[in-house]
């Protein structure tokens, strides 16, 4: 498919044509599905592996008046996937359990202790979100009290259990369409699944066809923050549940948009992904998520208020300790304490866990190189990891099985704990695999999508763009190399901590808005002197009018 073949059947611009090549879409109608992604895209759940066993299994419970447990995960993802099911589930008269773990006393995964817990309030059957993929020991254990268990998960698969049901789009016995989709994602087509079926197998009723489409907004919450590819299913799920979060009557979710300042008519997947998804996941890092969980479902409009400000507090004490372990990172590196080579790995006592994952990406990012960063309690360090899709985890993780307790995760997001003995061969191990294979990987390259002017750049430009949204893992909003800048005025620093710069640029006899995140220690950059480069995004600022905006990546030397 030729650039000027798009652009004349679809009267789109051709910088967004050449997005569309590159990103693997070869023919016009893929391209349609792409910009207008509908609901008849999303494949039956049906095709997902044990569903309709999950299904008849969950309605079996409900008919004979028993109890339901739902266990998910203490991140936003299994947050989410455990309010769908809560919401449908009691729509549908199914009596129901939820129970959270706590990310420090407990970790991730259906554990020993929760089925015990479910035992005594004599549950019948435990159905875990985004987890319980191979946490044999706490199954056998719930068999032993005679629980049944369905597991529903997307993460990789090390050791099947035998004689339970386990919905999976990714497992290794059998294939799936819905190769993809995150634990909420998963959730979502089990309720989806049960509702209908409940209702005789054919259309469901009004009242449960709205909260079916209410609960994709709580897919979408799960399907960004869990940093899936936003292509296929998950593009559906999320395009559609942005339109929902717009109208969303949900409390505590209300009073959470307040506490973010979030402009609900234009709400994005960076919305989600930068103020409501931390949030959520400050109550689990810091405290317990399930008052997360009871701000998605609670229909006490004080108690939403109550538990939005929670979540603000625990999220203002979170970024006071990632900034904190940040700097201390970066103190480290800088002082030589790390090869200038393969993954970095930091350790330290009084860290918290909670944040070890964003402080692992933010210095991920910073230095180009996969970063773990571990919490020394007692004997032993525990915390996460982050990659890139060029330089993933997942190679990793075969090395660090025979020396760590417990580690696995995604290509880009990983866990690990590990004895405090075997940290120093840990990072020799890792280290040496990376000198072997440094000849065939380079470090991650600056992608950019395109080259622009100043006479490029125009709100119609950044209109024609806006369409490749939601954006996310697979679907990156697109980076421009623009050329033909000179500085007008000096840079203002901005934000509550003066952290971020906001300058003009002239150029064409047009003046041009930019921002640049977290960039304060750079400002001096934008006034070298000249015509500079900016590597940015495309945007539009709705403040005082709708207007272009350029957002700062980097500012090249030429």
């Amino acid at each position: 498919m030729a650039v000027a073949d798009l652009v004349q059947q679809l009267q789109i611009p051709p910088v967004l044509a050449r997005i569309l090549i590159e990103r693997n879409l070869t023919s016009v109608e893929e391209v349609q599905s792409f910009l207008e992604p509908r609901w008849s895209g999303l494949h039956d759940p049906s095709e997902l592996p044990d569903l309709d066993e999950a299904v008849e299994m969950i309605l079996a419970v409900r008919d004979a008046g028993g109890t339901i447990a739902i266990f998910g995960d203490y991140d936003v993802d299994g947050i989410s996937g455990s309010a769908i099911l809560i919401e449908v589930f009691r729509h549908l008269g199914i009596e129901v359990v939820c129970r959270l773990p706590h990310r420090v006393r407990e970790g991730y995964g259906l554990s020993t202790t929760a089925v015990e817990e479910f035992a005594g309030q004599e549950v019948d059957l435990i159905v875990t979100v985004d987890g319980g993929s191979n946490d044999a020991d706490a199954i056998q254990r719930a068999m032993e009290y005679g629980l049944e268990v369905i597991v529903t998960d997307h993460h990789p698969i090390r050791n099947m259990s035998d004689g339970i049901l386990m919905v999976h789009p990714d497992r290794p016995d059998q294939s799936s369409l819905s190769v993809g989709l995150c634990g909420a994602g998963v959730a979502y087509k089990l309720a989806w699944a049960v509702a209908r079926e409940a209702g005789g197998g054919g259309p469901v009723d009004d009242a449960t066809r709205k909260l079916l489409v209410e609960m994709t907004a709580y897919a979408a919450l799960g399907t960004v923050a869990d940093v899936v590819p936003l292509t296929g299913e998950n593009r559906i799920l999320v395009r559609q549940g942005l339109q929902i979060l717009q109208s969303i009557r949900r409390p505590g979710l209300e009073a959470l948009f307040d506490q973010c300042r979030i402009d609900r008519t234009r709400i994005s997947s960076t919305d989600i992904g930068f103020r409501i998804a931390p949030h959520l996941n400050a109550a689990g890092r810091l405290a317990e998520a399930d008052s997360a969980l009871e701000l998605l479902i609670t229909q006490d409009g004080e108690r939403g208020q109550e538990l939005a400000r929670e979540m603000a507090g625990y999220n203002r004490r979170r970024k006071e300790i990632e900034d904190e372990m940040v700097e201390a990172c970066v103190e480290e590196v800088e002082s030589g304490q790390h090869p200038e080579e393969g993954p970095l790995i930091f350790a330290r006592e009084g860290w918290h866990t909670g944040v070890a994952g964003i402080v692992a990406s933010r210095i991920s990012e910073r230095q180009g190189r996969p970063t773990w960063v571990l919490c020394i309690e007692g004997d032993e360090a525990r915390g996460s990891g982050r990659g890139f899709p060029e330089w993933s985890l997942a190679e990793m993780y075969p090395l660090m099985e025979p020396l760590a307790k417990r580690v696995g995760g995604h290509d880009v997001a990983g866990g690990a704990t590990i004895e405090l003995d075997q940290l120093d061969e840990l990072k020799s191990a890792l280290l040496q695999s990376e000198r072997h294979r440094s000849e065939e990987r380079d470090a991650p390259p600056r992608y950019f999508d395109g080259v622009l002017q100043v006479q490029d750049l125009r709100l119609e430009l950044a209109e024609q763009l806006e369409r490749l949204a939601p954006f996310g893992e697979g679907n990156r909003e697109p980076i421009f190399r623009v050329e033909g800048l000179r500085i007008d005025g000096a840079p203002r620093l901005v934000g509550d901590q003066q952290q971020h710069v906001q300058a003009h640029f002239r150029g064409a006899g047009v003046r041009i808005p930019t921002i640049w995140f977290r960039a304060a220690g750079r400002a001096h950059e934008l006034t070298r002197g000249g015509e500079v480069v900016l590597m940015a995004r495309v945007g539009i600022n709705d403040f005082r009018g709708r207007h272009l905006q350029l957002q700062i990546v980097d500012c090249l030397e030429e």
